[in-house]
């Protein structure tokens, strides 16, 4: 496979099926900005599950955006939601052939599925400080991606896990920034 391409392409295999929006917010280096809304489970597991995974707290119409780069073999994903910064290195593992997705100590292996808006995202495996998560304790994730009737990119991130009920759903859309030519 092509470590340039994009990980969530990688998996797929063939990007040109893949609507607009989400080809290209998948194609390569960029910034994005818009509005999304976070709504996090209760109970102090899940506070603790979610503290180590990093997510932001909850709110509404909060500004979010994201930041796609390639330093090096891997792909870093920044987030900041209204200030709370969540930072991912995101890889394709070629063994499985699925994305892999580094946040601290927690690993998360999704595998995109191609729809005919756009993706959804589902997490096959986790592992905590290289300790894998028991398959009837893997979260579920209700994911998807695809582009809006306003021509934006929309996002619908969620987690439930077994036992534990709703961990955290984030919602929204992002657009394209357009740098003016010499930023840096």
């Amino acid at each position: 496979m092509d470590s340039d391409r994009d990980p969530f392409l990688q998996a797929l295999g063939i990007d040109e099926a893949v609507p607009g929006l989400v080809r290209d917010l998948h194609s390569g280096e960029g910034r994005y900005s818009g509005r999304c809304i976070i709504q996090r489970g209760g109970g102090v597991l899940v506070a603790l599950a979610l503290r180590i995974r990093r997510f932001p707290p909850a709110g509404e119409d909060l500004p979010v955006t994201l930041t796609i780069r390639k330093p090096g073999a891997y792909w870093q994903w920044d987030r900041d939601f209204a200030g709370h910064k969540t930072r991912s290195q995101i890889s394709f593992d070629p063994l499985r052939g699925w994305v892999r997705e580094q946040i601290g100590g927690l690993t998360i292996w999704l595998q995109p599925v191609r729809t005919d808006k756009g993706l959804t995202i589902e997490i096959r495996r986790l592992a905590l400080f290289g300790i894998p998560c028991p398959g009837f304790l893997l979260p579920r994730s209700g994911s998807t991606e695809a582009e809006d009737t306003q021509s934006r990119f929309r996002f619908d991130i969620s987690a439930t896990a077994p036992g534990l009920g709703h961990l955290i759903r984030y919602q929204g859309w992002l657009e394209p920034v357009h740098e003016p030519r010499g930023s840096s």
